[in-house]
């Protein structure tokens, strides 16, 4: 005998089924709109802001974005991966053979130092919190012994870390010299921890300088005025074991010669003759 379908046992609605096709057609076309709309917005905004058309006084992101066009790179989210992509694109070669022969060879030559206002003066001493909110003196790290002192946009942008991350491939070069490197930005001191846990430390000090009073001391950050925007470079800066500015960089990208600031640290202690001096 053949048993009776179950009048309580529900049947699939047409209906209702079309009903949900229909729905998830509708969701799937308006995700894709979304993602359209979002790459239209991101092509106008590069139509309309070349990288020559963007002040150099942009946001700091503004100013990477920048950067990074002019190279043709593309963020991946990684930090210091795209930091790694940059040194590669503006073709800085890592420095593989002794110290030695680093000082010794005469191409290429040394970097030329850009004019300061501190040049050949002792620089101010300043006290600056680390990422662990330590405070750490420039006289502390600079005793009886030459100091790099650098000043960054902020660990927010690859470019702008690139130079520390420079720093950190030639670290023993500079320890051989016996030199001191310092990094300082505009970072929270919370801030500069969160992207230590998230990439690795540097094996030197990185301070924060939040309102910026010793960047503008070194020159690097300059005050909005009633007709300029405020402005903050990177820059470079080599001091001599007795406390005197001898070199200094300023500019909008950072400074990855680190074969002349060897060569400056090695000058100023007596180890290679000073071209300059002999003449």
């Amino acid at each position: 005998m053949l048993s009776t379908p179950d009048s309580t046992t529900p049947t699939a609605d047409p209906t209702t089924s079309a009903d949900e096709r229909e729905l998830g057609t509708k969701v799937f076309l308006g995700f894709l709109f979304v993602v359209a709309s979002f790459y239209a917005v991101v092509l106008i905004y590069h139509a309309a802001n070349p990288p020559q058309a963007v002040a150099q006084t942009g946001g700091v992101l503004e100013r990477c974005r920048q950067i990074c066009m002019k190279y043709g790179l593309v963020s991946t989210g990684n930090l210091r991966q795209d930091a790694e992509a940059y040194i590669h694109a503006v073709h800085v070669k890592p420095l593989t053979t002794a110290l030695s022969e680093i000082l010794t060879l005469a191409e290429p030559s040394i970097a030329p130092s850009q004019p300061h206002e501190l040049m050949n003066q002792k620089v101010p001493d300043f006290s600056l919190p680390d990422d662990l909110n330590v405070p750490r003196k420039l006289s502390e790290h600079g005793l009886n012994r030459p100091v790099v002192v650098v000043f960054y946009l902020g660990y927010g942008c690859s470019h702008c870390v690139a130079q520390l991350v420079s720093l950190e491939k030639d670290l023993h070069y500079f320890k051989e010299l016996d030199a001191d490197i310092i990094a300082i930005s505009a970072d929270p001191v919370s801030h500069t921890a969160e992207r230590f846990a998230q990439y690795g430390r540097f094996g030197f000090p990185v301070l924060s300088d939040e309102d910026r009073t010793i960047a503008e001391q070194w020159g690097c950050f300059h005050p909005a005025t009633e007709d300029t925007p405020e402005l903050m470079d990177h820059g470079t800066f080599v001091v001599d074991r007795h406390g005197k500015l001898i070199w200094a960089r300023r500019g909008s990208e950072p400074f990855l010669d680190n074969r002349s600031l060897l060569k400056v640290l090695a000058e100023s202690q007596g180890l290679i003759p000073n071209p300059v001096a002999q003449r």
